[in-house]
């Protein structure tokens, strides 16, 4: 274990999906959709996200349909929806093949679950990917059990998304340690009276768990 990450006392662990487990790079999303969008990327974007469009698709509220058709639109002939589908899937990388053996590892070990603000197009792109890679239909044998927003229809920051794990599996808060690399999101989970980690700047998960062999 490394600095003030700590495992003593603690009986279950919930995982961030983003940046916890598997790889993002939110640049090369902006990038793509700025040659979509030229200089109407950051107003139409600021737009959207007032409008909570974006919120609408990761708690889903909207379909991926409507979702891309919206942005294809916008684009004023410049995308197809497979543009924008892939300009979206731009920042998803890869899940380093330790991280497999840490979820392993913890799933023996505590009751561990997956808790992700995401959206349909990610989770199909990232199951495409573990089909290839890892010959997994998805990350399902990793957890006790996978919480998506966009399935949920609720998201993190807000307590209640919190407080639909806890209730589910009738869990103690006070011995439940989530881990996210967003700050933010740790303050629905304080809220809900679990104990958190942030994952900050080049930290990575395998930096914190050492695994005996």
């Amino acid at each position: 274990m490394k600095g003030d990450f700590n495992l003593k006392g603690i009986e279950t662990i919930i995982f961030d999906l983003g940046m916890v487990i598997i790889n993002l790079d939110m640049e090369k999303t902006i990038k793509a959709f700025k040659s979509i969008y030229g200089d109407d990327y950051e107003p139409l974007m600021n737009k959207l996200n007032e409008e909570g469009f974006f919120n609408a698709y990761e708690t889903g509220r909207i379909s991926t349909k409507e979702f891309t058709s919206t942005l294809a639109t916008k684009s004023n002939g410049k995308a197809s929806e497979q543009d924008i589908a892939n300009a979206w899937n731009a920042m998803l990388l890869d899940i380093p093949p330790i991280r497999f053996e840490i979820l392993k590892w913890a799933k023996a070990n505590f009751n561990t679950y997956c808790l992700s603000n995401t959206n349909e197009l990610h989770i199909d792109w990232i199951n495409k990917m573990l089909k290839i890679e890892f010959n997994l239909e998805n990350l399902d044998p990793y957890f006790h059990k996978v919480y998506l927003s966009h399935e949920m229809h609720q998201r993190k920051p807000d307590v209640e998304i919190f407080e639909t794990v806890i209730k589910n599996h009738n869990l103690n808060p006070s011995n439940t340690l989530f881990i996210d690399d967003t700050a933010g999101h740790l303050l629905g989970a304080k809220q809900a009276g679990l104990k958190t980690y942030h994952l900050t700047g080049s930290e990575k998960i395998e930096d914190l768990i050492s695994i005996s062999k």
